[in-house]
């Protein structure tokens, strides 16, 4: 059990949200719930301590959902994501080691556990992991191991290797440079494939640099800067502190996976997820070997190339934003 008790050595921010690393899974009650009314009576224990479910719609029993009987929310994401892995790993799910970053309240955690993978989840706030593990409680699902920490905090000698990573809906909540250093844990632990669902920027409204190479985007804001720590851990669907993030555009962040090392990038279509807004998109990058060309040595020699920004991207976002300042002055 010792092994499974990780220890932080992160800055006193984050140590005061997350707390040290735990693992929610050999250390606590495993005893199965199998009478609905004690599982809605015990859910509704956590809703009073914890709040409702925001997004992830967990079927507990036959007629009882964590949300309720409907599609509430992720469902339909959880479908592409599922048949993704499917179709892609080339191997039963039984025979995965899979990793969920940032979990929330656990849907893809439990969807992957009982279709028989191993899955590790990690979550930075208290009031989504412990709905999760009171899902896996219900559900008695034994092959899921939580650990509340934070994403950033990634690393292989801490957490070991996957053969799938899903980076959902994590990624637009990091800020520069937080946001390098993230992927290229994911590319670190990662021994097959990382599915990645995320918002990116329409525009090219901000650039930074790392390793010596320009990505655009824009920043987002997560939090009020004058927000405590303690208002912007009640915030559930934002970052864990950082009060702003970075939004690649989408060249941008094809680019950046290549450079860090994956070797194809595939963009979801099918299964379709309607309602999916315009600057959302979900990719499969693969971890593979880079092959070298027999008929076409010549090619050998050349860098793969870069996808280039559209340009007129970066001028349409700087005259929105110069409209949103002048436009208000004009009667």
């Amino acid at each position: 059990m010792e092994d499974r008790i990780l220890a932080l050595s992160q800055t006193e921010n984050r140590n005061r949200l997350c707390g040290s690393v735990r693992s929610l899974s050999g250390d606590v009650d495993t005893e199965v719930i199998v009478d609905r009314d004690d599982i809605r009576r015990q859910k509704q224990e956590v809703i009073k301590r914890f709040g409702e479910w925001t997004a992830h719609n967990i079927q507990l029993a036959e007629d009882v959902y964590t949300i309720g009987e409907r599609i509430a929310g992720d469902e339909i994401k959880l479908r592409r994501v599922v048949q993704t892995v499917s179709d892609m790993a080339g191997k039963p799910f039984g025979q995965l080691r899979v990793l969920d970053l940032a979990c929330l309240e656990g849907l893809y955690t439990m969807e992957f556990a009982r279709h028989g993978a191993e899955v590790v989840a990690i979550e930075g706030r208290t009031a989504n992991i412990e709905k999760a593990r009171f899902a896996a409680k219900v559900l008695s699902l034994t092959n899921v191991d939580f650990f509340q920490d934070d994403v950033r905090n990634l690393s292989a000698d801490k957490y070991g290797r996957f053969d799938v990573v899903l980076c959902l809906g994590i990624l637009y909540h990091l800020e520069v440079p937080d946001v390098f250093s993230f992927l290229g844990h994911v590319f670190e632990v990662c021994d097959g494939f990382a599915v990645i669902d995320t918002h990116v920027s329409l525009g090219c409204q901000k650039s930074c640099v790392y390793s010596g190479k320009e990505y655009w985007g824009r920043e987002f804001t997560e939090h009020h800067a004058s927000s405590s720590l303690q208002e912007r851990e009640r915030s559930l669907w934002a970052s864990l502190d950082n009060t702003t993030s970075f939004w690649f555009t989408r060249p941008s962040l094809l680019n950046l996976l290549s450079h860090i090392g994956f070797t194809s990038v595939y963009e979801c279509h099918i299964p379709g997820e309607s309602g999916k807004p315009a600057n959302r998109l979900t990719l499969v990058a693969i971890k593979g070997q880079r092959e070298q060309l027999v008929c076409c040595p010549l090619v050998n020699t050349q860098p793969s190339r870069e996808i280039p920004e559209k340009p007129g991207h970066r001028y349409a976002e700087r005259l929105l934003g110069l409209w949103h300042q002048v436009g208000p002055l004009i009667p």
